[in-house]
């Protein structure tokens, strides 16, 4: 492991949502560098995420979604304004998904889709 991802996971330790984005981007950069596939498909939607627990809107708005393949695993990158991406990956059809270390609910719809984890919920529209 790199000195700069010892680094930003140390940093990190005080920001629960910023770690897990760090440990997310780690696991996928791994899961890349094994073989992924080169097609990549991005679109721009609208994207709503939500703190659950307490419903406030974290963020509403333009998103860029982009949608790779790791072996069998669909991987989405959801890009709201300047923060960093979230990540998801999960096999299509399935509802169990993985967000960094934790598990998410994936909701296929014929527009868009939902990810559900922790207390959050994002939702994309095309």
């Amino acid at each position: 492991m790199s000195e700069t991802v010892k680094s930003e996971i140390a940093e990190s330790k005080e920001n629960p949502m910023k770690l897990m984005k760090v440990l997310a981007g780690l696991a996928l950069a791994m899961s890349f560098a094994s073989g992924a596939s080169a097609q990549n498909l991005a679109e721009t939607a609208t994207c709503k995420l939500t703190n659950t627990a307490h419903s406030a809107t974290l963020y509403e708005g333009s998103c860029t979604v982009t949608q790779s393949m790791s072996g069998n695993n669909t991987v989405f990158s959801v890009k709201m304004g300047e923060a960093e991406p979230f990540m998801f990956a999960g096999v299509r059809g399935q509802k169990d998904w993985m967000h960094g270390p934790d598990e998410a609910q994936f909701t296929d719809l014929p527009n868009g889709g939902i990810f559900r984890w922790s207390t959050f919920a994002l939702a994309i529209a095309e």
